[in-house]
């Protein structure tokens, strides 16, 4: 989809507005495993995936969990780390080569200070990162693996080509083996 586009489908913008934007967006590559955000570091961007895909996650006693996976025209951000200028708790690792339009913190209170559209399009943003980890939340306290699963499926089809098993399954909450089992028993039916 093209640039414009997508954002056209949040708020209409001039053409002099649309420039104003462009000129904040910033294109970025990253290879596959390379990172967008380590643990540690003050995440400076929210970033709209233009191609590939990455995940979020966290370690806890040696163990990773996944618990973000994002794709094209997905918004990604350590969101804390963001909002708040602090070090990182997370990890945002590209799973395959990545291109994203990054704006920076900074650029995103300028824009906001000098037209109301950009406050709205920066809410958008915010409600969109938000409402996924809502989401996410409620998945996991609502929904069994099986249902979790199913319904990532049906959200994001293509999920199951591009990332490995492993970031699937803590995904889902889940061991690789389970996940492994939990797929041969849904296909079998």
């Amino acid at each position: 989809m093209k640039l414009r586009e997508l954002f056209s489908k949040i708020i209409a913008l001039n053409d002099k507005e649309w420039d104003m934007l462009q000129k904040l967006l910033v294109e970025r590559s990253f290879k596959k495993g390379e990172y967008l955000v380590s643990e540690g570091k003050v995440e400076n961007y929210i970033n709209l995936i233009l191609e590939g895909s990455c995940r979020v996650y966290f370690i806890k006693n040696g163990i990773e969990y996944n618990y973000v996976i994002a794709l094209e025209d997905d918004w990604i951000s350590s969101y804390k780390s963001f909002t708040d200028n602090l070090p990182s708790d997370e990890y945002i690792q590209a799973v395959t080569d990545m291109k994203v339009y990054s704006v920076h913190r900074d650029s995103i209170k300028n824009l906001a200070s000098l037209n109301l559209k950009f406050t709205i399009l920066e809410r958008y943003v915010v409600n969109q990162i938000i409402n996924d980890k809502t989401e996410r939340l409620r998945s996991f306290v609502m929904d069994t693996p099986d249902e979790r699963y199913l319904k990532l499926l049906k959200r994001k089809p293509n999920l199951v080509q591009t990332i490995p098993l492993k970031f699937l399954a803590t995904y889902i909450g889940i061991t690789a083996e389970s996940l492994s089992r939990l797929r041969k028993r849904l296909f079998q039916k």
